[in-house]
């Protein structure tokens, strides 16, 4: 499969919505504050989609690498392959790893030494009316583990309510490739922690899909109505969650 060839695309929407309250960083000390949210002119505060993307593959990597159980697809045994065969890889990814290069020929067809990524995530920009606030920190000696005398800043959140828009598209993606994906946004669907400094209890997020459209090579009047006038069909969400690729 080539990207020069399409297949398809979906656009999955939905909100991520801040159950505790939710630390957006700079990762760097300005002042008296650790870091400020993240701002782009008159955007307001946005989650990076580079952010929400390291999350998710983090979680399928935790499910194809980590986990002592396996699941398989089409009775082959998932891996790291199939992580760099959603979210791209070079060759310096594949350096040594025979295991790894084999999987991606078999599910590719023929050899690769780069590919682009099948996920795209948007900058997730806030849609309600921003509520933040400012909390204090203490530095913590990684010697001691007690406080650093004087070491006192500050850090802002954005607090409980508050909702970011999520807009992921996937391109040229095979069905179960989709059903990982999902399997590895189930946590945070339910809740779980997100973002910086989630062990002072802060971070705890829920995403709520609400719609997926999407178009393929299937049919050719909806091709045609995608490409002249941009419409793309609706697909029902649970169809998304349903696990029947996939199996352990």
């Amino acid at each position: 499969m080539d990207y020069k060839n399409f297949k398809n695309k979906y656009i999955i929407e939905g909100e991520l919505e801040v159950e505790t309250a939710l630390h957006i960083g700079s990762g760097k000390v300005e002042g008296d504050f650790d870091g400020t949210f993240i701002k782009s002119g008159d955007r307001g505060y946005y989650i990076p989609g580079s952010s929400m993307k390291g999350y998710l593959r983090s979680k399928v990597e935790g499910l194809l690498v980590e986990s002592p159980f396996g699941l398989k697809a089409q009775g082959e045994l998932l891996n790291e392959g199939d992580v760099l065969s959603i979210f791209g890889f070079t060759s310096s990814d594949l350096k040594g790893k025979k295991e790894i290069e084999e999987r991606l020929e078999k599910i590719f067809g023929k050899k690769y030494a780069n590919f682009a990524s099948k996920v795209h995530i948007e900058d997730m920009e806030i849609m309600t009316e921003t509520q933040e606030a400012t909390r204090d920190g203490i530095k913590i000696s990684r010697k001691t583990g007690a406080t650093v005398k004087g070491a006192k800043f500050d850090y802002n959140v954005i607090e409980k309510g508050n909702k970011f828009k999520f807009i992921m598209t996937l391109e040229n993606i095979e069905d179960y490739q989709i059903e990982i994906l999902m399997l590895g946004l189930k946590e945070l669907q339910n809740g779980d922690l997100f973002g910086g400094k989630i062990s002072r209890g802060i971070g705890k997020c829920k995403l709520l899909i609400n719609s997926c459209s999407y178009i393929d090579i299937s049919n050719k009047e909806s091709l045609k109505d995608y490409i002249f006038n941009g419409k793309m069909k609706n697909k029902d969400i649970k169809s998304l969650e349903k696990i029947s690729k996939i199996t352990m």
